[in-house]
């Protein structure tokens, strides 16, 4: 199992981390869409995590959460994780302190501090995630607040939009002289600013990608089955990997990237971390420009070797040659240690695909079973790509997930013409589909109609009988 401990508790509670036991580790999933009343409690050396999943990609939105706590000892708290965010939630006398920690430019870890009066056995406050301006706001029900950066400072400097998480984490502390610590958690819920027309993001779809590829003995079927389920992802072309191969295996890369919709990233053979800025970016640049000729697509994100890389690499590549970055908090790195899909995750990821969870994922080899080191067994990825599937939820690559959630911010809707009876608009979006919601009344006779393709469309009906459907960048429509 993984560590639940993190940096947070080297400084400001460091006094507790003497206490902290993590011998018996336990991880919980429940889906976000329908919470009753949750108690979750700890007893001393059953340190574990609740994860929260089914919350929708945003670059901006509100958690507001309802919670209590109940412990017998003052030390215990709670660690809560929303997107972007570290926080330590205590109870003193009635109250519950919530504490948002954060790094400085120096790297030091700071927090701002806010107490919730505890109304009814429950405190009530709410989380607002700016992806834009890389911060959390945390308010009060009384209306005071707090604004704090995210709390990882890569994160803080990314240099384009953010995207929340599909999920939110708790982790129960029981420290001192504590036999239990007993989390109430009334309602979770997750809003944004509603418009007549609303660009929302996804939570039924899975970023998924390869490193190498390693050889098609290693690969070949597990792509194949990924392929018959209509999925597919990023292969991150490893630079020194792709020179091995012959004309036939680069056409059979080539027929994956244009004939079954897989994204182009780059994967450096060499440890970036390892060379002076100026250099690296050369090797960037080769690179970049390497794979785009052998495959004949732009890479769309990047990675190198180990993971070995850095947020002023970050910087170069979206800003240069216009590639986001697969690494980093808000990538494969949101949860430490479980951000590569192998047999040594397989507990974690078991789990959470049953749940439906959404995680940023890559891995290595597909085929042996079992799986060399780094990679998983060819059984276990065929039960995690069927445990996606029963979920409803396609695996996607990194681009189509980051574009989709991204449109939240992107896409515009133009040439807006609204009546009784109809609502015509263009929209725009990053150039990738963007999922809206259309903040009319369905009835039983109505349609939507893409006039661009010439279409009707399939639209789902939500709960207060408005709709959402799929649109495509510079095409028009009438409902």
């Amino acid at each position: 199992m993984f560590p639940v401990a993190d940096t947070v508790l080297e400084s400001g509670v460091n006094g507790y981390t003497a206490d902290l036991v993590k011998s018996s580790e336990t991880y919980r999933f429940c889906d976000a869409a329908s919470i009753p009343l949750i108690h979750y409690t700890e007893q001393p050396r059953q340190i574990g995590s609740l994860y929260i999943c089914s919350f929708v990609p945003m670059v901006k939105c509100t958690y507001q959460i309802s919670i209590d706590l109940k412990m017998d000892d003052p030390q215990s708290f709670v660690e809560l994780n929303t997107p972007g965010s570290k926080l330590i939630l205590h109870k003193i006398n009635n109250n519950i302190i919530l504490e948002s920690y954060f790094k400085d430019p120096s790297g030091n870890i700071r927090c701002e501090s806010i107490s919730f009066e505890n109304t009814g056995e429950r405190s009530n406050f709410a989380i607002m995630f700016d992806g834009q301006n890389k911060t959390n706001t945390i308010f009060a029900k009384d209306g005071n607040c707090i604004v704090t950066p995210f709390y990882n400072t890569d994160r803080q400097r990314l240099p384009y939009v953010d995207i929340s998480n599909g999920y939110i984490k708790l982790t129960s502390f029981v420290l001192g002289k504590g036999t239990y610590l007993d989390v109430d958690i009334y309602s979770i819920s997750q809003i944004v600013d509603r418009k007549l027309i609303t660009a929302i993001g996804s939570n039924r779809m899975l970023p998924f990608g390869i490193d190498g590829p390693h050889f098609r003995n290693t690969t070949e079927q597990g792509i194949r089955y990924l392929n018959s389920k209509k999925n597919k992802g990023t292969i991150w072309f490893d630079i020194e990997l792709l020179e091995q191969y012959s004309e036939e295996d680069r056409e059979y890369l080539r027929s994956l990237v244009i004939n079954e919709s897989w994204d182009v990233g780059v994967h450096y053979s060499k440890e970036l971390n390892s060379f002076p800025l100026e250099q690296a970016y050369k090797i960037m640049n080769e690179g970049y420009l390497y794979v785009y000729e052998i495959i004949g697509q732009k890479p769309t994100s990047w990675c190198s070797m180990r993971n070995r890389d850095n947020i002023l690499h970050a910087h170069y590549a979206y800003e240069n040659l216009g590639m986001l970055w697969r690494n980093g908090d808000s990538g494969i790195h949101t949860e430490k240690y479980i951000g590569s899909l192998e047999d040594n995750t397989w507990e974690w990821w078991e789990t959470a695909s049953l749940a439906g969870m959404v995680h940023p994922v890559f891995t290595h080899e597909l085929d042996l079973d079992p799986a060399v080191k780094y990679s998983i067994s060819r059984s276990k990825f065929r039960n995690w790509v069927n445990n996606y599937e029963s979920n409803n939820m396609p695996i996607v690559s990194f681009h189509e997930y980051g574009q989709v959630s991204r449109n939240t911010y992107d896409a515009s809707f133009e040439n807006l013409q609204y009546t009784e009876n109809s609502v015509l608009f263009d929209a725009h979006t990053n150039g990738g589909i963007a999922f809206v919601n259309v903040n009319v009344k369905a009835g039983r006779d109505t349609q939507v109609y893409d006039k661009t393709s010439g279409k009707f469309l399939d639209y789902d009906i939500e709960q207060d009988n408005s709709i959402t459907f799929w649109v495509e960048n510079n095409h028009s429509y009438i409902i």
